[in-house]
């Protein structure tokens, strides 16, 4: 903490990203080097370029200091927070309790917006090219990404580019037609089995821009049409990341193993839990339960 603590500024930011106090459960951590962060995908703005800055294994937000916020975002840490050096001496106990209070009580509001990493992305981050092909390629370089991935993501690039020109939804965009919608009435709880519906039945619940009810329905997910999935969790409250402000969401959930892997962004790294509506999921029984319930063969 007390480390921590000198890089921050009057806000508590090192190149205007925040630490946040969620962030101080994992000082004296071990952690795994997820990937480095050198580029994010900022709503509204698109993607954007990070300087030195890392993704942890298993260190997401909680949102245990803005008001119980579940986006469950992966934190940014950058390199002066970290060290690879175990056998540092650590800091007297008097100075380091100080400093990781002062860490805890850091300012996440500024009336009625919030303060966090997701809020401060446009600020933390520089403009990158139009066409960064640069940065990829040293993402390549750097392990960060396969080189098949790259390939990928810049045939899906050009596609998208001439599916535009045609006047074409971009590749895996359900897009649905206006009227009532639903958002479904599973009541689905942390644990509970469900599918993925097909396209036909999801795409009756979107309207033009491919949102049911404010809430869009990503390219990426359509890659998981027809897995079954467990539900992680229930998610009633997210902060915006463009305004700030604490937003409501029901009959929303997030699965187990589905996070956002950039294939609509260019291979942001981000990683963010994708929100599935209730109308685009159905339930099915446990996998134990099919087993168990089949026929035995004599």
């Amino acid at each position: 903490a007390v480390e921590i603590l000198a890089t921050l500024d009057g806000e508590g930011r090192l190149g205007g990203l925040p630490f946040m106090p969620e962030m101080a459960a994992h000082i004296g951590a071990v952690m795994r080097v997820r990937r480095r962060a050198g580029r994010a995908c900022v709503e509204g703005e698109g993607l954007r370029g990070m300087d030195d800055a890392v993704f942890l294994d298993a260190a997401r937000c909680d949102g245990s200091s803005h008001d119980g916020c579940q986006r469950g975002c992966d934190t940014f840490w950058k390199s002066a927070w970290l060290s690879d050096d175990l056998n540092a001496p650590p800091p007297p106990d008097a100075a380091e309790r100080k400093a990781r209070l002062r860490l805890l009580h850091l300012a996440t509001r500024r009336g009625e917006k919030y303060l966090c990493q997701s809020t401060a992305l446009k600020t933390a981050t520089q403009p990158l090219p139009p066409a960064h092909l640069r940065v990829l390629l040293r993402e390549v370089r750097q392990g960060d990404m396969p080189g098949r991935e790259l390939v990928r993501l810049l045939g899906r690039g050009a596609l998208n580019k001439a599916r535009r020109l045609f006047g074409l939804p971009e590749l895996d965009r359900i897009v649905g037609a206006p009227g009532l919608k639903s958002r479904g009435a599973l009541d689905l709880r942390p644990g509970d089995w469900v599918r993925v519906r097909d396209a036909e039945a999801i795409r009756a619940t979107l309207d033009p821009a491919s949102c049911n009810l404010g809430l869009s329905f990503e390219p990426e997910m359509a890659l998981a049409i027809g897995q079954v999935r467990q539900v992680d969790r229930v998610v009633t409250r997210i902060v915006h990341e463009v305004t700030g402000e604490m937003v409501t969401l029901a009959r929303t959930v997030t699965l187990k193993g589905l996070v956002c892997g950039g294939a609509c962004a260019k291979g942001c790294p981000r990683a963010n839990p994708l929100f599935w509506r209730e109308a685009w999921l159905e339930r099915v029984p446990a996998p134990d339960q099919v087993s168990d319930s089949s026929p035995s063969q004599s």
